[in-house]
């Protein structure tokens, strides 16, 4: 479950962790001291570079400024959230992240002094990537390597990973990540974003917004998956989360960039048309690859072999298909006619095939 910013800050505060005085627009928010932040608050990355944080510097521009947000749509996701916050005096801003490493298997600390940037832009030597063993947790040492490389005092450091490890454990985390994180001008530490992601939904967060029942990911609810919109190029779609996971940090360690990350969930692959219509949701995307991988014990590779041909075959789009199971080879039958789509005999040459140029247009 992805946190919006503002329910991700009121979580922060809980374990007091220092973040600006903000609210929700639709809330009390003439408290406010300004200039203040207007954030759109969804769901997707990028809001930033669309345009949806603007600076308001006076009561009479919040009005017009809000307005322009909600008339918004930040790719697709429409904007029903406005979160007003204080601005922020910094003298320098950092990256902070705690993620699970699926190829590891284990939480990691990720550390730069290049904060406010997609952490995919800032160069390797300018990340410190720390394993941290979940039985042991996170340990001094960590933090005096954190605290050296980006060159901030032990003990102020150490207070926020603290409490931002404790959140990570006790809220069942998957990521927590806070970019920028500000040193301000009293050389205070201060969440500037707060974007956490939950194993699970979450009944008893401090807010819970309503959320939008058009975003990719809900839409891929509706038709019995699991789908999570991402920021690069390959569309992967597996028949399980292990399988997924295995996909996606097969295709990175390649070089390759996920647009989405589907798992198909057991109702999808057992009607053609809830896999057509899982498919054209999945194109909406405009993925420049898809890369399907699937093994299917019970179900009929047929049925996801039938909905890939008719909706995704002779397209200008690269298809690439590893697939095992029932029906196997009359699956490959069907895909085989298509020029677009490969059908490849396992993972690893799926994975160099997404490496391969792109199709021209109008094959």
């Amino acid at each position: 479950m992805k946190l919006y910013e503002c329910e991700g800050k009121l979580l922060f505060e809980k374990y007091n962790i220092p973040v600006a005085t903000g609210s929700l627009a639709t809330r009390n928010y003439m408290h406010l001291n300004y200039p203040l932040i207007a954030k759109a608050q969804v769901l997707t990355g990028g809001r930033g570079k669309s345009g949806g944080i603007i600076e308001v510097s006076t009561q009479q521009e919040l009005k017009s400024i809000t307005e322009k947000l909600y008339e918004m749509k930040i790719k697709e996701e429409t904007v029903d959230h406005i979160y007003l916050e204080e601005k922020i005096s910094y003298r320098e801003e950092f990256y902070l992240s705690i993620i699970i490493d699926r190829n590891s298997k284990c939480p990691i600390l990720l550390v730069s002094k290049q904060g406010g940037v997609d952490i995919e832009e800032v160069p390797d030597e300018e990340i410190l990537t720390i394993k941290i063993n979940s039985l042991i947790g996170l340990q001094p040492y960590m933090i005096q390597k954190a605290s050296l490389f980006i060159n901030i005092n032990y003990d102020m450091l150490a207070s926020l990973l603290t409490k931002l490890w404790d959140l990570y454990k006790k809220e069942q985390a998957e990521l927590v990540e806070i970019n920028p994180l500000f040193l301000d001008d009293n050389n205070q530490l201060i969440a500037g974003d707060a974007k956490v992601i939950l194993e699970s939904t979450h009944n008893e967060l401090p807010l819970k917004l309503l959320r939008n029942n058009n975003t990719f990911e809900a839409k891929c609810e509706e038709l019995g998956a699991s789908g999570v919109e991402l920021n690069g190029d390959v569309a992967v779609i597996t028949s399980g989360a292990g399988l997924g996971m295995a996909t996606f940090d097969l295709v990175s360690s390649k070089k390759g960039t996920i647009r989405a990350v589907i798992d198909l969930g057991g109702h999808v692959i057992h009607d053609v048309q809830k896999a057509e219509n899982l498919i054209k949701e999945i194109r909406n995307l405009n993925p420049k690859k898809f890369l399907f991988n699937f093994y299917f014990q019970l179900a009929s590779c047929r049925v996801l072999s039938t909905a890939i041909a008719k909706e995704l075959g002779n397209i200008s789009i690269p298809v690439i298909v590893r697939l095992k199971g029932q029906d196997e080879e009359s699956s490959k039958e069907i895909l085989s006619q298509f020029n677009n789509i490969s059908v490849a005999d396992d993972l690893e040459s799926a994975c160099d095939l997404i490496q391969k140029p792109l199709l021209r247009e109008g094959m």
